[in-house]
């Protein structure tokens, strides 16, 4: 019986200590309550009169008390007995205790044990006492937090325990008493587990939000007890800025005690009656009621100001943002899901808009949503579902009319053969990521169609920003070229003047390199963006691109548009350099052009983009007589992709 006593003694001290500790507690909160003058004020100023701080020294020291702390009824500490006059800490009456909170969220008393023989000005054996203190009516008006000290009776259990344990174990066993001292210590010992079983199943353990279930559960019950509208309430579904980031730099340490700042930032903006939760990960959902529209907006303002504002943990200055979307609507009966999911929705936009921001949800804003995110699966998707195609579309000889070479297209249809435009889904593969894998495929497809062409035809193929940024561009082009047996002479690779200026450093060398292999390079879209002269002569370009616009603009009154368009031209003969017009739709269009001396025609009028499989048909039918214009009437704005 001593040995188990004495392998049970450290166990056993700290289950009678918290015992003991949580029955003087509750009563030395009941003695407060009935001692202190007007405590109600007291607990919501924080700021005692002369005979409330004659009443706190005098409660301080009652039994072994020795020190508390006083919380609001929304879990903010307002007083500590033995720093009266002093500032709280920063932040202090602004932040949420979490044990205050479970105390008043649950009625349970928390109860710590906490070892003092190396702290200052702490007993060698200490409980710190989280107990709801009771106004006139019963109900909580705050928590208090009362500093015990429990070593003489440590000292005092420790040092009879094991006599104690033998004899009562002499006693237990004549009177077989113990398998039932056994079962009711078991059973206690399940009840406190399953209490905290409880607990740990109900709240977030890093923020004290609700989780996911019972926030469900919560709103269900207070929608049932008539004490929550969610038709006129605001659902915010809040996602942390790349939260990933912090993790991956700082370490998961860092990044849950950033959630636990965004999680206390969250409980200091609830009014009365609004729940959050923590969803799992870095999402979190505010219920916000009785709010208008406006004020909905400066809540979330204030959050997202607290939240950014730079918070030091372990000597380390993290700052972070947060994306918000919000849904309200009075007038239409939804489910709690079906507005989550709405206000996931708006989410998603604020993250379109570039993070740090927050968008309210509307029923446009669902539609351009899903249709982005219809395009972005068909993106994914499209190399591994055969759904991207390339197309060609002729470059013409303005003097011969005969086919130069052709540009490579990039085509998508989604899951139902509908086409995509390329103004849809090039920016969302670029955005994604995706566009460097199908512009590698794009390349390959391209090469592989033009070593089965005529050796003067030459394949033009669009480069995108994003297919740089890996430095293997050049490596891949070689091996491609390498493997086909196709001439360099007879690829052309297009780039715009913004992918030049924006990304000067990143692609200069590239370009360069791919010169030096004898690859023409071509300038697309000249005259629309920054029209450098610089990056022309610095990149040594064997060609220009002029944009439709200067096209649609030669059937204006206006000559000024024609002056520039022969400067352009002039220009670009002057370097050197081949000039395509390109966007030609009609007759009149092409008459227009024929006295600027272009060097290549491209547009509808001259052929539409076509798979591969058609070019030996529509060379040979261009063979036997002079090129017309293909059949079909153009569309403005459709002409072609990057």
């Amino acid at each position: 019986m001593a040995w188990v006593a004495q392998i049970n003694l450290d166990r056993t001290v700290d289950d009678v200590i918290v015992v003991n500790a949580e029955r003087k507690a509750h009563d030395w909160a009941s003695y407060l309550a009935e001692t202190m003058p007007d405590l109600p004020e007291l607990i919501k100023t924080g700021e005692p009169t002369q005979q409330q701080k004659a009443a706190i020294n005098t409660a301080a020291h009652v039994g072994d008390v020795f020190r508390f702390k006083l919380f609001d009824r929304d879990a903010k500490l307002v007083l500590i007995s033995d720093e009266l006059g002093m500032p709280l800490e920063p932040g202090a009456r602004s932040d949420h205790n979490g044990h205050a909170s479970m105390v008043l969220s649950t009625g349970v008393s928390q109860i710590d044990v906490n070892d003092g023989t190396r702290k200052a000005n702490r007993p060698d054996l200490y409980v710190e006492a989280y107990v709801p203190v009771l106004g006139a009516d019963g109900a909580p008006i705050g928590v208090v937090e009362v500093y015990l000290d429990q070593t003489p009776l440590a000292g005092l259990f420790r040092d009879n325990f094991l006599e104690l344990a033998a004899l009562l174990g002499f006693v237990l066993i004549a009177t077989f008493s113990v398998p039932f001292g056994a079962y009711i210590a078991k059973m206690r010992q399940q009840m406190r587990t399953g209490e905290k079983v409880r607990l740990l199943s109900s709240f977030d353990q890093l923020t004290g939000l609700y989780n996911r279930v019972t926030f469900f559960q919560t709103v269900d019950q207070r929608r049932q007890a008539r004490d929550l509208d969610i038709a006129g309430s605001a659902v915010i579904y809040i996602d942390v800025d790349k939260f990933k980031t912090i993790n991956d730099t700082f370490g998961h340490k860092i990044g849950d005690e950033f959630l636990r700042h965004v999680g206390n930032a969250i409980s200091s903006h609830l009014g009365r009656g609004e729940l959050a939760a923590r969803f799992g990960g870095d999402e979190f959902v505010i219920l916000s009621t009785g709010r208008s529209q406006q004020e909905v907006a400066e809540m979330i303002d204030s959050l997202r100001a607290t939240v950014s504002e730079p918070v030091r943990l372990d000597g380390i200055a993290i700052t972070g943002h947060l994306s918000l979307g919000v849904y309200m609507d009075e007038g239409v009966d939804l489910s709690l899901q079906e507005r989550l999911h709405k206000a996931d929705v708006a989410l998603y936009q604020a993250k379109l808009l570039g993070r740090n921001t927050y968008a309210f949800f509307s029923p446009e804003l669902e539609d351009r949503i899903a249709r982005r995110k219809h395009v972005e699966e068909s993106v994914l998707l499209g190399l591994a579902a055969d759904r991207f195609a390339v197309h060609f579309q002729p470059l013409v000889d303005p003097e011969t009319q005969q086919v130069a070479g052709f540009e490579a297209l990039l085509r998508l249809t989604d899951v139902h053969g509908e086409n995509i435009p390329p103004s849809e889904f090039i920016p969302i593969a670029e955005e994604s990521g995706e566009i460097q894998g199908i512009g590698n495929w794009v390349l390959s497809e391209a090469i592989r169609a033009a070593i089965e062409w005529p050796d003067h035809l030459f394949v033009s193929v669009n480069l995108s920003t994003r297919q740089f940024e890996d430095g293997k561009l050049v490596e891949t082009i070689r091996s491609m070229l390498l493997d086909s047996g196709l001439s360099p002479s007879r690829l052309e690779l297009e780039v715009t003047e913004s992918l030049i200026v924006e990304h000067s450093d990143m692609v200069s060398d590239q370009l360069l390199a791919l010169r030096d292999l004898g690859i023409s390079l071509a300038m697309d879209d000249f005259g629309t963006g920054y029209s450098s002269l610089g990056y022309l002569w610095k990149f040594n370009f064997n060609k220009l691109k002029i944009d439709r616009s200067f096209i649609r603009s030669l059937s204006e009154s206006d000559n000024k548009s024609k002056h520039i368009l022969d400067a352009i031209i002039m220009l670009g003969h002057k370097l050197d350099m081949k000039v395509t017009a390109e966007g030609i739709e009609t007759a009149e269009e092409a008459e227009a052009l024929h006295p600027f001396a272009c060097d290549h025609f491209q547009g509808f009028y001259y052929g539409r983009p076509m798979p591969s499989s058609e070019l030996a048909g529509f060379l040979l039918s261009r063979a036997l007589g002079p090129l017309k214009r293909a059949s079909g009437e153009a569309s403005p704005g459709t002409r072609r992709s990057a």
